[in-house]
């Protein structure tokens, strides 16, 4: 087997504490064609000075604050692998990751098509310490491609793991990059992961290939995890325009799908969410669809539940157990 020309990118924002880590794992891959290169993404605590104490193993690439996407672009620009593996500065790989990407990679024909292969993660603490022994990912069968799910239902689930389980072949980079960068601060992944399972094939490993560092400051993790409007039409934009460079129809419609059902949900907006419900029932007729509405209205009849409890504990609570009773 010939061993290709593999780039790690490692995006850095104030992660002085655990991008040595990061480059370390890099570096000690039991692949041989490896290149490593860290992207600063103008970073104001020491992170320049642990990247720059690596010398010429590496390709450090300082840059202005512009967001986690600007960094992947700035990356992907400077980097000549026919594989590229991703890394969020806080996590690490595991020794023989690149080699098994790249077997997957040769075994599915390289850079013959459009590929990303991604894995699973290893959950660990700021000690290193394993933390409830389950992978962080998903898996799937193997090929897929979501194209003719996203024309029927008008949107995609994000069916992978973070950053660090992640990686393309050139051509699908090629076909993806520059993501946007304005107004998008982090969840990067979110335009490589949606891309790929539209003009792609995605293969999904088994095998806990990394790990994926929990601390107080991860922006992804540590926040509520739910997309802006601002970032939805920016991805929106961007998965449609992708759509069209390769000859098919803009098919992605966030607003206009299930996707949508979540967030009316979260905000109680419920004779919204009803219409949208009995609306897209209607229009798309299959089990999924059904499944969902099952599902959705068994939520709302448990937050339905819940908002009851909570009245009848705070009414026992004024008048007492022999009180009025909801």
């Amino acid at each position: 087997m010939s061993e290709p020309l593999v780039s790690i990118l490692i995006n850095n924002y104030n992660y002085a504490e655990y991008v040595g880590a990061a480059i370390d794992s890099a570096l000690a891959q039991d692949y041989p064609a490896v290149e490593v290169l860290v992207v600063d993404d103008g970073s104001t605590d020491d992170s320049r000075r642990v990247i720059s104490s690596y010398g010429d193993r590496i390709v450090p690439i300082f840059k202005q604050n512009g967001g986690q996407p600007s960094a992947f672009n700035a990356g992907v620009a400077a980097s000549r692998g026919q594989i590229l593996c991703f890394l969020d500065a806080d996590d690490s790989f595991s020794p023989d990751k690149v080699r098994c990407v790249v077997e997957t990679f040769h075994n599915e024909g390289l850079n013959s098509r459009p590929l990303m292969v991604h894995h699973l993660l290893a959950m660990r603490s700021d000690t290193d310490s394993e933390l409830d022994g389950k992978p962080f990912g998903k898996t799937h069968q193997s090929p897929m491609n979501l194209q003719s799910f996203a024309h029927r239902h008008r949107f995609i689930w994000y069916e992978a793991g973070p950053t660090t389980a992640i990686s393309l072949n050139r051509v699908l980079a090629d076909r993806l990059f520059p993501i946007p960068e304005k107004g998008v601060r982090i969840s990067g992944d979110d335009f490589i992961v949606s891309g790929a399972y539209l003009l792609g094939e995605v293969y999904s490993l088994a095998d806990m290939l990394g790990s994926y560092r929990v601390h107080g400051n991860n922006q992804w993790f540590c926040s509520d995890r739910k997309k802006s409007p601002e970032f939805l039409s920016t991805l929106q934009r961007y998965l449609n325009e992708k759509l069209q460079k390769t000859g098919n129809p803009p098919l992605i419609s966030f607003d206009d799908s299930i996707y949508a059902w979540a967030g009316l949900l979260a905000d109680g907006r419920w004779l919204k969410l009803a219409w949208h419900m009995l609306r897209i029932s209607i229009r798309d007729h299959d089990r999924y669809t059904a499944e969902f509405v099952y599902h959705t209205t068994m939520t709302i009849g448990m937050m339905i539940m819940r908002t009851l409890r909570q009245r009848r504990d705070l009414l026992i609570r004024r008048f007492g157990a022999g009180g009025p009773i909801l």
